[in-house]
């Protein structure tokens, strides 16, 4: 059995290194990184990922040189003899590709055909080359020790806020959006899809952070609040009314939707008109820009940072995680 020590030291510092002194005051590490943490954070993923993928390659590197087939060969020609078996790439392939992103028909020419050829084709390869490893890699002793940086956790809690799913559920989704944000629209088919997954498994929660490029933005989060005050799903109700038409959310649309999803309609004119919620939408954007939300949406899974309308498996991927725990 082989064993290739990999000890590669952890990309993320230690919080409490030095960075500086001034008059005997020392600044740390963990000062510098306190209010930028995903910052940090996402730099040291894009490192990570190098130096993943470096080591991928030695790795596979050192299996080749360790099979007798190898002996006077170069790793390319191994590769193409024993690894890679080629894939013909159809016209099909191509145009299936291509069909499934909804690419307009007049984008659709020689150039885009086998730029899309090239992709499928190095897809395929790495593919291979995946599967090769795996199996491969099974044979020897192989220990991979590179660690993986450190990821930043917030302290954000759902509070007060509407939710779908259990009151008291072991994983709690926060969410910090504005329904003027074409993203966060989009986010809404994720967060209603992982409801039904989860059910009361997991607790989401929506908080307001209606954003300064879009003026409707903040009586539009005002009128949810305001939904909210006649019961917790006509607070849902308004949240998809207002995301189904994203670009109709004027003070008299918002209150035609209120009459339409039979509100108590003088209730929710009164309310809206009066601004009594406006500060309850700047303590939510406070909480979040405290917790380094700068743009929408943005979600936190027990704390853990998610930018943007980001694919389902995404925070499948860290509800289980923290599911198990």
């Amino acid at each position: 059995m082989l064993t290739i020590p990999l000890l590669v030291p952890s990309v993320s510092l230690a919080h409490e290194e030095g960075a500086a002194t001034i008059n005997g005051e020392v600044i740390t590490i963990d000062m510098l990184q306190r209010d930028n943490q995903m910052d940090i954070y996402e730099a040291e993923q894009k490192i990570y990922k190098i130096r993943m993928g470096l080591l991928r390659q030695t790795l596979i590197s050192r299996m080749i040189k360790l099979d007798p087939r190898s002996k006077g060969m170069a790793e390319h020609d191994f590769i193409a003899s024993y690894v890679i078996k080629p894939k013909v790439i159809s016209e099909f392939d191509v145009m299936n590709f291509i069909m499934q992103r909804n690419i307009e028909e007049s984008k659709i020419n020689a150039a885009l055909k086998s730029e899309v050829k090239q992709y499928l084709e190095s897809q395929d390869y790495m593919q291979q080359i995946e599967g090769w490893f795996k199996k491969e890699g099974s044979k020897h002793d192989i220990k991979i020790t590179l660690a993986k940086p450190r990821e930043p956790r917030f302290d954000v809690r759902a509070g007060d806020a509407p939710y779908l799913g259990g009151k008291d559920a072991k994983v709690e989704i926060v969410e910090f959006s504005d329904f003027e944000c074409p993203y966060c629209a989009r986010a809404t088919d994720v967060v209603r899809a992982l409801n039904q997954k989860y059910g009361d498994k997991i607790k989401i929660a929506y908080k307001h952070f209606p954003l300064s490029i879009h003026p409707n933005a903040q009586k539009a989060a005002e009128a949810a609040i305001c939904a909210k005050m006649q019961g917790n799903e006509k607070f849902w109700q308004m949240h998809d009314a207002m995301f189904a038409n994203i670009r109709n959310l004027s003070i008299g649309a918002l209150k035609d939707k209120a009459k339409n999803l039979g509100l108590d309609y003088t209730k929710f004119s009164t309310c809206l008109s009066s601004g009594k919620y406006a500060a309850k939408v700047k303590s939510d954007m406070a909480e979040g820009m405290k917790v380094g939300v700068a743009s929408t949406p943005v979600f936190f899974v027990n704390g853990r940072m998610i930018k943007g309308a980001q694919p389902l498996e995404v925070f499948i991927e860290k509800i289980e995680e923290e599911l198990q725990k």
